[in-house]
C-alpha cells in the first residue's frame, strides 16, 4: 500500500453535470460522470495503489504551468519534456458526460487509461478499437469510451496504452449508460467535435460572469472570478441543485477518519452559495438554486426535512464506507453518502430564508415572493414551534444534541426576515405575529448565550467556548458589531481561533482537535469586521484566504495551517460563496 502525501492542487472542470480533477502533470485523477455524486471512474485521489487515472506521460515531464483560458473552466496545462513541450487543454462539454483532451506535442508521448467502476471496485472488460477503446461495465450496460484522433495514427502499446508520435489532436472520453449509443455506435456524429466544444464553452463563460456587477481589486481578481465559477461549475444544470464539493473524502486532515461525502445539495451550503450570486449580481443563476430548495420544501412537517438532498431531489443514500479503498494518503475511510441527512439541523431554514429575502431586497421580484409564500408561512410556523429544541447544529456533530447558539440566531433571523417580508406584502397579522416571536427568542438568546464568567456570548448555554458561527450574529443584523458582547466576543475569537490570520472555526469536537482553520471563518471574520468600519482589518483576513488559494484560485474547505495547502473536499463551495460575499462587501465600502 502506497501511502505518500501528495498535494490537493488540482484544476477543477465542470460541465453542469459532473466534474474532473486534474493534477498539475496533466492527469485526470477524478471524472465523476454522468451526474457529481457518481461513482468516479476516474478515481486514484481515493487510492493511489489503483492509478485509476488518464495520465500523459512523456520522457523526463515536468510541469511548466497551467491557467484557465480566458476566465472559463476551460484548463491548459503545459508540461516541459526532454526535446519540447507538450500543452494539454481539458474541457468538458456542456451537455455531454465527457472530457476532451486537445493536445499539441514536441515529443513522443504516452496515453494511459485506467477506468474503473463501482468507485474502484469493478475491472471494465476491454475491447480495442482502431483509435481507442471501450471499457464495459461487466455488471451493466454502462462504459467509457476513449477515442484519440491524432496527426499520425496512435501506437497501441497494451491494455489503455498509446504511443503517439510528435503532433497534435485529441482524446476524447466519453460515458455512455448504454454501449449502442457512444462514440463507436452509429450515433457517435452527434457528439460535440472538439473545437466547437472549446469555443461553445468559452463563450458560456464569457456570458455567465460577463452578468456579475462587481469589480474586485487587483490582488482579489483572480480568486474572485474562479469563486464564481466554482458555485455556477457545481450547480447541476437539470434541477439547480448546488452541490458542496464535487468529491467524497478528501480528509480534513491526513491519515484521521475526518472523511466525508459532499457531492449533495445542503440546504445550509446552497444558500449561502445563492446569497453569494446574489451579492456578485448573478440574480438568475441564485433564482435557480432557490427554485431547487423550493422544490425539496416540505410544508407539511419540518420545511427541509433532510439537511442535503441528492441532485435530483430525492432524499440522500445512506452513508456507507468503502472498506476496500485505501483512501487520500491512505486517510480511511472512504466514505459514500453522508448520515448527517439524519440530523436535526434547525438553522437551515434560516439561512433558506437569507438567502430568500437577499434575492428579493435585490430584485424587488415581488410576485416571486408572493408565488411562495406558503414556503415562508410554513417555515414561520415551524420556528415558532421549534426554537426551543436542542439540534446538531451547523458543525454537525453526531451523536449530539445542544441548545447551539448560531442555531437559535438563524432561527431568529427566519422569524425576522418572515416578519418583514409580511409587512411588505400587507399581510400585518402574520407580520406582528412572527416580530413577536422574533422578540421573544432574542431575549432568549441574549439572556442564554452570554457568559459572565468567560465574559462573551459561547457556543451554547453551559459552555465556556467560542467558535467561530458566532461571527454571524451581526451579519445577519442580530447585534450591531460595535455592541460591546459581540466585541467582547469578537476579541475572544480573534485571540482563541485565529491562527497567522486564519480561523478555525473552533478549537476541538467530537472527534478531538481541529487541526486545520476553516476557510470561510475567514470570510465572515472579514464581513464582521467591515460591519466595524475596520477595512483594513477585512482585507487582511481576505487578503491571507486569497494568498492561500492555489495558483488557479481554488480553495478546499479547510487550509493546512502549516503549507497553506487546502485540506477537505474540494473545491468547496462554502469557501468560495464566502469569499464572494466578502469581497463584494469590501468593493461596496
Amino acid at each position: 500500500m502506497t501511502c505518500s502525501a501528495p498535494r490537493i492542487d488540482h484544476g477543477f472542470l465542470s460541465n453542469g453535470y459532473g466534474a474532473a480533477l486534474i493534477s498539475r502533470d496533466a492527469s485526470v485523477e477524478w471524472l465523476s460522470v454522468p451526474r457529481f455524486d457518481s461513482p468516479p471512474i476516474f478515481c486514484s485521489l481515493l487510492d493511489e495503489d489503483l492509478d485509476c487515472a488518464l495520465r500523459i506521460r512523456a520522457v523526463g515531464a515536468a510541469p511548466a504551468g497551467r491557467h484557465y483560458i480566458r476566465g472559463s473552466l476551460a484548463l491548459e496545462t503545459v508540461l516541459r519534456a526532454d526535446g519540447g513541450t507538450v500543452k494539454v487543454r481539458d474541457v468538458m462539454p456542456r451537455s455531454e458526460p465527457a472530457l476532451m483532451r486537445l493536445i499539441e506535442s514536441e515529443v513522443p508521448i504516452e496515453l494511459t487509461a485506467n477506468p474503473m467502476f463501482g468507485y474502484g471496485l469493478i475491472n471494465p472488460a476491454y475491447e480495442q478499437k482502431d483509435d481507442g477503446a471501450l471499457f464495459a461495465d461487466p455488471t451493466s450496460d454502462q462504459s467509457l469510451e476513449i477515442r484519440i484522433r491524432w496527426s499520425s495514427p496512435p501506437a497501441a502499446a497494451g491494455r489503455g496504452r498509446w504511443r503517439l508520435e510528435p503532433g497534435s489532436g485529441h482524446v476524447m472520453v466519453l460515458y455512455s449508460a448504454e454501449r449502442g449509443y457512444g462514440l463507436f455506435s452509429p450515433k457517435a456524429d452527434v457528439y460535440a467535435a472538439p473545437d466547437e466544444a472549446f469555443g461553445s464553452t468559452l463563450n458560456y463563460w464569457r456570458s455567465e460572469l460577463g452578468m456579475s456587477a462587481i469589480t474586485p481589486p487587483g490582488w482579489a481578481r483572480r480568486v474572485y472570478t474562479t469563486s464564481l465559477k466554482v458555485l455556477l461549475g457545481l450547480k447541476y444544470a437539470p434541477s439547480g441543485a448546488l452541490v458542496s464539493s464535487p468529491t467524497t473524502s478528501l480528509p480534513e486532515s491526513v491519515g484521521e477518519g475526518r472523511n466525508w461525502d459532499y457531492r449533495f445539495a445542503w440546504v445550509r451550503d446552497s444558500s449561502v452559495a445563492a446569497e453569494a450570486l446574489v451579492a456578485a449580481g448573478l440574480v438568475v443563476d441564485a433564482r435557480e438554486v432557490l427554485d431547487f430548495l423550493f422544490s425539496v420544501l416540505d410544508p407539511s412537517s419540518k420545511p427541509f426535512n433532510y439537511v442535503l438532498f441528492s441532485v435530483d431531489g430525492s432524499p440522500p443514500p445512506p452513508e456507507r464506507e468503502l472498506g476496500w479503498l485505501s483512501g487520500f494518503a491512505c486517510s480511511r475511510p472512504v466514505r459514500s453518502g453522508n448520515a448527517a441527512a439524519l440530523q436535526l439541523q434547525l438553522d437551515i431554514e434560516g439561512e433558506f430564508m437569507a438567502a430568500l429575502n437577499s434575492y428579493y431586497r435585490a430584485t424587488g421580484d415581488v410576485e416571486y415572493l408572493r408565488g411562495r409564500w406558503w414556503a415562508v408561512e410554513s417555515i414561520a410556523r415551524y420556528v415558532m414551534r421549534n426554537y426551543s429544541r436542542p439540534d446538531a447544529g451547523i458543525w454537525e456533530e453526531r451523536g449530539i444534541e445542544r441548545h447551539h447558539i448560531h442555531s437559535k440566531v438563524m432561527m431568529w433571523y427566519a422569524l425576522h426576515a418572515a416578519s418583514e417580508m409580511a409587512r411588505d406584502l400587507g399581510e400585518l397579522d402574520e407580520a406582528g405575529k412572527w416580530s413577536a416571536a422574533a422578540a421573544s427568542l432574542r431575549e432568549w438568546i441574549l439572556e442564554n448565550a452570554w457568559s459572565d464568567a468567560d465574559g462573551s456570548f459561547v457556543s451554547y448555554p453551559g459552555s465556556h467556548d467560542v467558535d467561530a458561527s458566532l461571527l454571524v450574529m451581526p451579519i445577519y443584523g442580530f447585534v450591531k458589531a460595535n455592541d460591546r458582547m459581540f466585541a467582547s466576543t469578537l476579541q475572544r475569537i480573534e485571540e482563541e481561533l485565529v491562527d497567522d490570520g486564519l480561523v478555525y472555526r473552533y478549537r476541538r469536537d467530537f472527534l478531538g482537535p481541529a487541526r486545520h482553520p476553516f476557510a470561510l471563518a475567514g470570510a465572515w471574520m472579514a464581513r464582521a469586521k467591515l460591519r466595524l468600519g475596520d477595512r483594513r482589518g477585512a482585507e487582511s483576513y481576505l487578503r491571507k484566504l486569497a494568498s492561500c488559494a492555489n495558483d488557479l484560485g481554488l480553495l478546499g474547505e479547510h487550509i493546512d495551517a502549516g503549507t497553506c495547502e487546502a485540506r477537505g473536499n474540494y473545491p468547496h463551495v462554502f469557501s468560495h460563496a464566502g469569499l464572494i460575499h466578502a469581497i463584494a462587501e469590501l468593493v461596496a465600502t
